[in-house]
């Protein structure tokens, strides 16, 4: 879990201090992606932020704590952080924590910063709706195939090493390339990975590997 919510400076339009937690109705009734990303590139979220014990007595009782945004797995696998469209929606699903103001690209920034790869919007209704990861990149201002490219390097330094393999990312593709690892062992671990449907989620073209050994 991420300790703090998106950075809300480069959205002066959204203070805390004088958000009264009212529904922003055209992000909770988007029916369509492409309405969804346009109202939360225009909107604001809630960002639920709660407790979370560091230590407890010998009662169970919490002796420290700090506070933390919210995450969850989805039912298809994702790890999502959670977000909603009001308070009415945030207190459906926990009326102890405490709603945070951010706009929709804020939380976009804060969900990817997280490791996450999904936003859920409004967990406990009035209409749930989920923000892929792909949706995710653009809405932060991110670049796809950039982030394809981390995902697949960290993939690949896991199993084989630092420094055994690159991995580019051209403009719709991901090029591995290694002196060391054969392109046989590579494909093996890619294909093996449960990151692979992420990854291929993100890149147009998929990934071309290079190796010599």
């Amino acid at each position: 879990m991420a300790q703090r919510p998106g950075n809300q400076a480069g959205n002066p339009g959204i203070d805390p201090a004088t958000d009264d937690g009212s529904p922003d109705e055209r992000i909770r009734t988007a029916s369509a992606p492409d309405e969804l990303l346009a109202a939360l590139r225009a909107g604001r979220v809630l960002v639920a932020i709660v407790a979370t014990a560091d230590e407890v007595d010998e009662t169970g009782a919490d002796k420290s704590s700090h506070m933390s945004v919210v995450s969850m797995v989805t039912t298809d696998g994702r790890r999502g952080l959670l977000a909603f469209t009001g308070l009415d929606s945030l207190q459906a699903w926990d009326r102890d924590a405490r709603p945070v103001p951010v706009s929709g690209p804020d939380a976009a920034n804060a969900a990817l910063e997280d490791g996450c790869e999904a936003l859920v919007i409004d967990v406990a209704g009035p209409q749930r709706t989920v923000v892929v990861e792909a949706d995710l990149l653009d809405l932060a201002g991110k670049d796809r195939i950039a982030h394809a490219a981390i995902l697949v390097q960290e993939m690949l330094d896991a199993a084989v090493g630092s420094g055994a393999t690159t991995v580019e990312a051209t403009r719709d593709q991901l090029r591995i390339a290694s002196d060391s690892v054969s392109a046989e062992h590579i494909a093996s671990i890619v294909q093996g990975s449960n990151a692979t449907a992420r990854v291929l989620a993100l890149v147009p073209s998929g990934i071309a590997i290079h190796a010599s050994a």
